[in-house]
């Protein structure tokens, strides 16, 4: 039979209504496309990247697949289930062993049921109904797997399943540009929009990683910027089909006619080869796209001037990359040019650099003289900054997306009964104070509008189906407002391998254990000391900042009210059971006051029933008794940051020292309870840490570089 190949091997999305380049095999038309389309949409996945996720050419098929520009065969679960890194052609069509199955590159190298070291995770046969075969990995080799993370590209997946989500964004897009006197790009290749305000020349560039992809796949489906806008609906509630949009033909292009015009001769985007867009075509050469283009930063110089930072510009190709020369075709060039622009954005972003690495800066413990000294964190707050922490710098977290993973994990003992489930689309939802959502009439689940004229009301209406199961009622789809996990997307993996937050877990108290002593940094994260003269004592302290090592604590405390318990791990491609511990002294801890780490809160010593989270009695975790206050929490603890001063003509920057209540969380001195306490609490954590990643604040825009 037939195997059904899983991993990264998918079927085209639902964004297809016809493939212009015919089906799967290779496709051809007279007139190769231009290698300036392929640049562009390059410049455009890599914006739509998040910053902290590299591309690789398993992220370009699986983004390829589920935007339906390839035409390939899946199990209709694959889309949302494991996704891993597999060994693939030079066009990215992946290498099937013998018995057709995908190969998962392992994470080490690893010995095989027959004795054999290999870099591929063994995989078999395995019959899931009658007739019908799925490849799996052989049991026990799981764990070597390695996971996809697609950073803030998961929104793909929203847009695969409501495709006029994605209209709506090209909709966006090219409005914008038919509104400008002229395009441009900046160093990164992104769209620079030039037009005039009060006779002034104003530039904005196009940033939104929605908007981004909706050109990338304009350009890969198209050959140039066009597409369909969203259906909609009339005043009448009539169906007003989409309509056709396009860059309108007086705008000043300039060299990037392109964009408008497609490649002359050709219609339509990518061929397929093997049912995989065909970028063979595509070359990438580092140097020479990245030697012209400018980049203004700010460099850290210690002259004895006093004057620390020094606005400066550079070519990208020394200053970025430090002239180190990439060539690459096919797949691989066009994922390197993608993870280039990345990479350039991402340096635009931190906008400072070489600054000298100092000792992290710590919450303070509190010791009022009366009572041992204790942290600024208890228990369910260090849970909290640990989400917190987990959670991508630039996507909130929310209620919604607190539910859904401690959905995932197990902590709720609830199932989702609605259309989407886990893996489907995750809305927001009209939910009481404790998180459940509230039902309608026909116990569904109560979508909030994003826009409730057109809904007729602050929520999208459901319906049963022939089935019974809820649905969303037809022609209201688009008001649906999707959740954005960004970096905490990680946690379905944990859903069909739980072991890989076992194995977090372990590795972060087995450092705990080798450490000189444990603090939280400033944002309410763990970090542990680290000895590097011999001495004894902690030189640095390294923060966790692994968003899976977060998770892992996070899960770990909610389970069991500490960081110790009962794991299983993989060792030599066998499963063993591990009793973790903490090994630090109880007075090293309780210095810092975080000897709940190792022995819970006093209610659970001796008793292992008050260990961990409760439930409500509809199997959602019960938060009713957290309160959390940030004066409470911050007051006193200063944060220091660079603030450009362009009043003053002698440095232009200025050392700053502030209250973290003040400057970071801007004074807020609310009271917050019960779920929304926890989330608020976790985002004070994020955005901490967003506040000292950034390191200068209130920067000058400068114009983009021509």
């Amino acid at each position: 039979p037939l195997a059904l190949l899983s991993g990264a091997v998918l079927l085209a999305g639902m964004l297809t209504a016809c493939d212009e380049g015919g089906s799967s095999g290779t496709t051809t038309r007279d007139v190769p496309i231009s290698a300036q389309v392929l640049d562009s949409a390059a410049s455009f996945l890599g914006a739509a990247t998040g910053k902290e996720s590299p591309l690789i050419v398993d992220d370009v098929v699986f983004i390829n697949s589920a935007l339906g520009l390839n035409d390939v065969p899946r199990d209709a679960l694959d889309l949302y289930g494991d996704l891993w890194v597999v060994v693939r052609d030079a066009y990215g069509v992946p290498v099937l062993d013998a018995n057709g199955c995908v190969q998962p590159v392992a994470s080490e190298p690893v010995v095989w049921p027959d004795g054999s070291t290999q870099d591929t995770v063994p995989m078999m046969l395995e019959e899931f109904m009658d007739g019908e075969f799925k490849c799996t990995p052989v049991e026990g080799y799981e764990q070597y797997t390695v996971e996809l993370e697609i950073g803030r590209l998961n929104m793909v997946r929203t847009m695969s399943t409501n495709p006029t989500v994605f209209a709506r964004a090209l909709q966006e897009a090219i409005k914008n540009i038919n509104a400008a006197s002229s395009v441009k790009t900046d160093a990164a290749g992104r769209l620079v929009l030039v037009s005039e305000v009060d006779g002034l020349p104003v530039e904005k560039t196009i940033d939104s990683p929605r908007e981004n992809l909706a050109l990338y796949y304009a350009l890969l489906k198209h050959g140039r910027i066009a597409g369909y806008g969203p259906e909609s609906r009339g005043e009448e509630g009539e169906v007003i089909p989409p309509q056709w949009l396009e860059i309108r033909p007086d705008l000043d292009l300039g060299a990037l006619a392109y964009l408008r015009d497609g490649t002359f001769g050709r219609e339509g985007g990518v061929d397929l080869y093997k049912g995989y867009a065909d970028l063979s075509v595509m070359t990438h050469n580092r140097q020479e796209d990245y030697q012209t283009r400018l980049v203004s930063y700010v460099q850290y110089v210690d002259d004895g001037s006093g004057c620390y930072y020094q606005d400066r510009e550079d070519y990208v190709w020394p200053r970025v990359f430090g002239e180190e020369a990439y060539y690459g075709e096919n797949i691989a060039g066009f994922t390197q040019h993608a993870d280039d622009a990345r990479a350039t954005i991402v340096f635009m972003h931190n906008v400072i650099q070489d600054v000298p690495e100092e000792m992290l800066a710590t919450l303070p413990v509190i010791d009022d003289g009366v009572n041992p000294p204790y942290s600024r964190l208890d228990l369910m707050e260090a849970a909290a900054a640990f989400i917190g922490a987990a959670s991508n710098k630039g996507v909130p977290l929310t209620v919604d997306g607190l539910v859904f993973v401690n959905t995932v994990l197990g902590l709720n003992e609830v199932e989702f009964s609605y259309k989407g489930e886990i893996y489907g689309d995750l809305w927001e939802l009209l939910r009481n104070d404790n998180g459940e959502p509230v039902l309608d009439a026909n116990s569904c689940p109560q979508p909030i509008s994003s826009d409730p004229v057109a809904t007729g009301g602050d929520y999208v209406p459901m319906e049963l189906d022939d089935q019974g199961e809820c649905v969303i009622v037809a022609g209201y789809e688009d008001y649906v407002i999707e959740l954005e996990l960004g970096r905490l997307n990680g946690v379905r993996v944990a859903l069909t391998n739980p072991a890989m937050l076992d194995r977090a877990l372990y590795d972060v108290v087995n450092s705990i254990n080798a450490s000189t002593g444990v603090k939280l940094d400033l944002a309410g994260r763990l970090a542990f000391g680290v000895d590097e003269d011999g001495d004894g004592g902690a030189d640095r302290y390294q923060t966790v900042d692994s968003p899976r090592a977060n998770l892992a604590m996070y899960y770990a405390l909610m389970r069991w009210g500490k960081l110790e318990g009962t794991v299983e791990i993989m060792e030599d491609g066998t499963w063993v059971t591990k009793t973790i511990q903490i090994t630090l002294d109880d007075a090293v801890l309780d210095a810092e006051g975080l000897g709940y780490l190792k022995r819970g809160t006093t209610a659970c010593q001796g008793n292992p029933d008050a260990c961990g989270s409760s439930r409500l009695p509809g199997g959602y975790v019960d938060y009713s008794a957290f309160t959390h206050n940030a004066q409470e929490d911050f007051q006193g603890v200063d944060v220091s940051y660079v603030e450009r001063t362009p009043d003053d003509l002698s440095c232009g920057y200025a050392d700053r020292t502030s209250p973290l209540w003040e400057r970071v969380l801007g004074s807020d001195a609310a009271d917050y309870a019960n779920i929304a306490g926890f989330v608020v609490q976790a985002e004070n954590t994020r955005n901490i840490i967003q506040f000292v990643h950034t390191v200068i604040q209130n920067p000058v825009t400068e114009p983009a570089p021509e």
